[in-house]
């Protein structure tokens, strides 16, 4: 129409150039075109956000992607936030979304009673006592208790483990290599934490391949802390078969359209590296606008796992 209105006369190309203008009029009208694209979320690197693991004398990474009026993603540690490492507890995430989405566990009141084995590490109880007694899926999740999660494991089954991670991307995918009811613990099983990130943000969206009830419940189970309005959802993992040990922190925010999704690793060399994982985690949230101050500084002592 446009190279036809240019080859016509004057006459022609006045009729055609409001004929035209009627079109896009038109089109515009039934929101068909000039749609603003979605503005690119922005990457911003922080190195200067690194003194919190370096003032805890460790070594560490977090990234967190920011969905809202302005989409970005903040990186701490820009080389190590590629880096895989086993994924550990964090793993009772998909492991939760796959108990329940396959009916091996009905949901997170699904009753897991006592006495239950610990877990040992160099021949001592790795985990609360609390996980040694009458469980649910819910506690389970929340005290880290490996033992259920492994009985879990053992009644998926490989292959369903092996089509899961692919479909939802998870990681390197590697289920192989390791026990059954051990590759999340042992590798080669690992995951980065933008993988994490990008897993995560599916889980918040509802937009993994499981069920709407599954990622209902897990996302339920997630819950750390309400207040004001700010929804804070997390779960620790603590990887003891590596040199150094590894600890995560991973989980999203959530206050009203905005959310702020978060994955944290770090060595830990020293017993208090464990709970270095949330408070180093709520202060950079807090210095990101995140966290209000008083959940920022509230570095309260999770679960070893």
């Amino acid at each position: 129409m446009v190279n036809a209105l240019l080859a016509s006369t004057p006459g022609d190309r006045s009729a055609r150039a409001c004929r035209l203008l009627a079109v896009v009029a038109f089109v515009a009208s039934v929101g068909l075109v000039f749609i603003a694209p979605a503005a690119p979320a922005r990457t911003i690197q922080r190195p200067d956000l690194l003194r919190y693991f370096t003032d805890a004398g460790t070594t560490g990474t977090m990234v967190v992607r920011h969905a809202g009026r302005r989409p970005r993603t903040v990186v701490v540690g820009a080389r190590r936030s590629h880096t895989r490492f086993l994924p550990s507890s964090t793993f009772k995430i998909p492991n939760s979304l796959l108990a329940i989405d396959r009916g091996v566990a009905s949901g997170p009141s699904q009753p897991y009673p006592g006495p239950n084995p610990n877990f040992l590490v160099d021949g001592k109880p790795f985990l609360p006592a609390a996980c040694e007694g009458d469980l649910t899926l819910a506690t389970a999740f929340g005290f880290s208790c490996i033992p259920i999660y492994q009985r879990i494991a053992r009644q998926l089954g490989r292959a369903v483990y092996a089509r899961a991670v692919r479909a939802m991307d998870y990681g390197n995918r590697r289920v192989d290599g390791a026990a059954l009811d051990s590759f999340w613990l042992e590798g080669p099983f690992a995951i980065s934490a933008h993988e994490q990130v990008s897993f995560l943000e599916r889980l918040r969206r509802g937009a993994l391949p499981v069920s709407r009830r599954a990622m209902r419940d897990v996302r339920s189970m997630m819950v750390l802390e309400r207040a004001g309005g700010v929804v804070l959802r997390g779960k620790t993992g603590y990887v003891f078969s590596t040199s150094p040990n590894v600890g995560w922190w991973v989980g999203w925010v959530a206050s009203g359209s905005e959310s702020w999704t978060f994955a944290l690793n770090l060595d830990i060399t020293r017993p208090e590296h464990a709970a270095a994982r949330i408070a180093i985690g709520r202060a950079i949230l807090g210095e990101l606008g995140a966290l209000p101050r008083a959940m920022a500084g509230a570095a309260r002592r999770g679960p070893v796992g």
